[in-house]
């Protein structure tokens, strides 16, 4: 990830549109419309203020950052009891669709979110927030999502979804193996505490885990990106997608126990201090599924290693003692020790994770963030492959 010298609290990947474009995800169809509304979890004002394109000027994006229209802040923050409002800053991070920004109150820091359109329905939303609640009710460290003045947990304005959460400082991930060991025991216990989660359930249930069109559109890619070497790695690695699925489904992941899992686990979600971790945060993707699609797609984040904008230039291999860190502090949680049958399906998992995130923005845009698609590709392919090639090896740690 490339972070700043803050981590704060939305995730630095923006695939969401690309998502929605190239239809990855079976349930996305199937998700209704944002506008709708969740008894307690939504409120619609009374008396409905303007949509943001009416509330003002419209203002023209930073770096393909969306922004607030003048006046729609007012709107928004006229439904809280955020205090005496000192300072306002833009907060360019996260998807480019959900514009941010962070108020400094004579009541503390908060951190203003419009959802992406069509982002998720109000279904998903209600499912989000009572995750949140079921954590920050048993003491888990999270940026605590401040209700509105009636008390529910987002804001309808317009058929735009408005949320606001304390801002919450913290120091960025530095690639030791301390707050790697960190991670994956707050993971653990983010697994542990919501094993008996009843509120609302979630909608979506699709994955990175057997998506056919991964492979259907990294074999598409030559044809709409031209570029040197394309045409070979997108082969590979939509053979070694398919490769991996197959793995994973023959260590019998069909027939494992399902939970609330977090499904966006990675070093720009975790807010560290100088001894441990301050808050996770972005619970937009949660959903239901078995908690191996966590600890995999957790564990292969916080043991890359990306140093610069220039992928081949990344080392190929695991950073094996973060690797050991991560895993072994999550097994360390009483009730959390992974299953071999799991353990067998991690590096497939790492796999089929890697390229998903990898295969989602360069259909839709020929990019990864600022690296051209085709390069970043090859890493990837590197990457997968060592990975591939390893999976004995990674299984026994």
């Amino acid at each position: 990830m490339d972070m700043g010298e803050e981590v704060r609290t939305q995730n630095p990947q923006s695939v969401a549109s690309a998502q929605a474009q190239v239809h990855l995800y079976d349930d996305a169809a199937k998700v209704s419309s944002a506008s709708d509304t969740v008894a307690g979890q939504i409120v619609v004002p009374s008396a409905q203020p303007k949509a943001p394109e009416e509330a003002g000027e419209i203002r023209p994006s930073v770096e393909g950052y969306e922004r607030f229209a003048t006046g729609e802040l007012a709107i928004v923050c006229s439904n809280y009891e955020l205090g005496k409002i000192h300072s306002v800053r833009e907060f360019r991070r996260g998807s480019r669709q959900a514009p941010k920004v962070v108020l400094e109150t004579s009541t503390g820091s908060v951190l203003i979110k419009r959802r992406a359109p069509g982002k998720a329905s109000a279904a998903h939303i209600a499912f989000s927030h009572s995750v949140q609640n079921h954590l920050s009710d048993r003491a888990f460290p999270l940026a605590r999502l401040i209700p509105t003045q009636t008390g529910t947990g987002a804001l309808n304005v317009g058929g735009f979804i408005y949320e606001v959460f304390e801002y919450t400082h913290g120091k960025r991930y530095d690639r030791a193996v301390p707050p790697t060991a960190e991670a994956g025991r707050a993971l653990a216990y983010f697994h542990r505490l919501l094993s008996d989660y009843a509120g609302p359930g979630s909608p979506v249930t699709s994955s990175y885990h057997a998506v056919a069109a991964i492979p259907e559109a990294l074999r598409a890619l030559p044809s709409r990106i031209k570029a040197t070497g394309l045409e070979a790695s997108a082969n590979s690695l939509a053979n070694l997608y398919e490769l991996a699925v197959m793995r994973v489904r023959e260590s019998g992941i069909a027939g494992w126990p399902r939970q609330v899992i977090h499904a966006d686990y990675h070093p720009g979600n975790v807010i560290f201090t100088d001894t441990g971790i301050r808050a996770i945060v972005d619970f937009d993707s949660a959903r239901v599924g078995p908690r191996a699609l966590d600890v995999a797609n957790g564990a292969m984040q916080f043991s890359v290693t990306r140093t610069g904008l220039d992928p081949m230039a990344w080392p190929v291999e695991l950073d094996i003692q973060r690797l050991q860190a991560f895993l072994g502090a999550y097994d360390a949680v009483e009730g959390c020790i992974l299953s071999r049958a799991e353990c067998r399906a991690l590096p497939w998992l790492m796999i089929e994770a890697l390229i998903t995130e990898a295969v989602i923005p360069i259909a839709a845009t020929g990019r990864f963030g600022q690296i051209e698609g085709s390069t970043f590709l090859r890493m990837v392919d590197r990457k997968a492959t060592w990975i591939a090639e390893s999976a004995q090896e990674l299984i026994r740690l």
